[in-house]
C-alpha cells in the first residue's frame, strides 16, 4: 500500500491507519468479488492503486469541503466510495443500473463501516432523476457513463444553485462539451485541466462544469 499513501498524500491526503486499513480491505474484496463478477477489467493490486482509488482521489481537490456528492454509474465504487473513505464529513450517494455491482458496494461499505455511504441501484436518468432525489446535491461526479448524452441533464435537475459536475476524460473535447452545453443555459464548463495523477503514465483530464441559477425578475 505504500503506493497508495505516496500518492494520496501528493494529492493532499495524509491517510490514517484505519483509512489504510480500509482501502486494504476494499482492495481485497474487489480482487475476490472480480473472480466471480467481472466487476472491473483492472484486477492487479498496484494498476487498482493507480487507476481507480488515486484516480478517484484525484476528484477532492476540486470539491468542497462538505456537502452531498451524487456519484452517477459508480461502478464498483469510483469515484464515490475512495472519496468517502477520505472525506467522512461529506454524505456520497452512489447509484449504478447493475446489480451485481450495488450489491458488491453494499458489502464493501459494511465492511468498511461507512456511515456517510448509501447506494441505489438504479438506472438514473433526466426522467426519473426529480422523482426519486427529493434533494439537491453540492457535487455530481462521474467516470464511467456518457458525460454529454446521460450526465449533464441529471446535473442539471440534481444540482444545486453553483453546484458542480466533475468529470474525468483522457481526451475531452472541449469544443464539443462548450456546444453540447448551449442546450443548457445554466451549465458552464468552468474548467478543463490536466493533471498528472501520481503512478499513472498518461495523462488525465478532470473537468468541471458549474450550474449557476438565472434570475428571473
Amino acid at each position: 500500500m505504500d503506493a497508495l499513501i505516496q500518492g494520496a498524500y501528493e494529492l493532499g491526503f495524509t491517510l490514517s491507519a484505519r483509512q489504510i486499513e480500509q482501502f486494504k480491505i476494499y482492495l481485497t474484496e474487489l480482487q475476490r468479488w472480480n473472480k466471480t463478477y467481472n466487476l472491473t477489467t483492472i484486477s492487479e493490486s498496484a494498476e487498482i492503486i493507480n487507476k481507480h482509488f488515486l484516480d478517484s482521489l484525484n476528484y477532492a481537490v476540486a470539491l468542497g469541503e462538505d456537502g452531498e456528492i451524487l456519484d452517477f454509474g459508480t461502478g464498483p465504487g469510483f469515484p464515490g466510495l475512495p472519496l468517502a473513505i477520505v472525506r467522512p464529513q461529506s454524505r456520497f450517494v452512489l447509484v449504478d443500473g447493475r446489480r451485481k455491482k450495488t450489491l458488491f458496494l453494499d458489502y464493501v461499505r459494511r465492511q468498511l463501516d461507512l456511515k456517510n455511504v448509501e447506494i441505489i441501484h438504479l438506472h438514473l436518468s433526466q426522467g426519473n432523476a426529480r422523482d426519486v432525489f427529493e434533494q439537491r446535491f453540492s457535487a455530481v461526479v462521474t467516470r464511467a457513463v456518457a458525460l454529454l448524452r446521460e450526465v449533464v441533464p441529471v446535473a442539471e435537475s440534481l444540482l444545486k444553485n453553483h453546484g458542480v459536475l466533475l468529470f474525468s476524460d483522457a481526451h475531452p473535447e472541449p469544443e464539443a462539451i462548450t456546444a453540447e452545453l448551449k442546450k443548457w443555459p445554466e451549465l458552464t464548463l468552468e474548467k478543463l485541466e490536466k493533471t498528472k495523477l501520481p503512478g499513472r503514465g498518461s495523462d488525465i483530464y478532470l473537468g468541471m462544469i458549474r450550474k449557476i441559477q438565472h434570475e428571473t425578475s
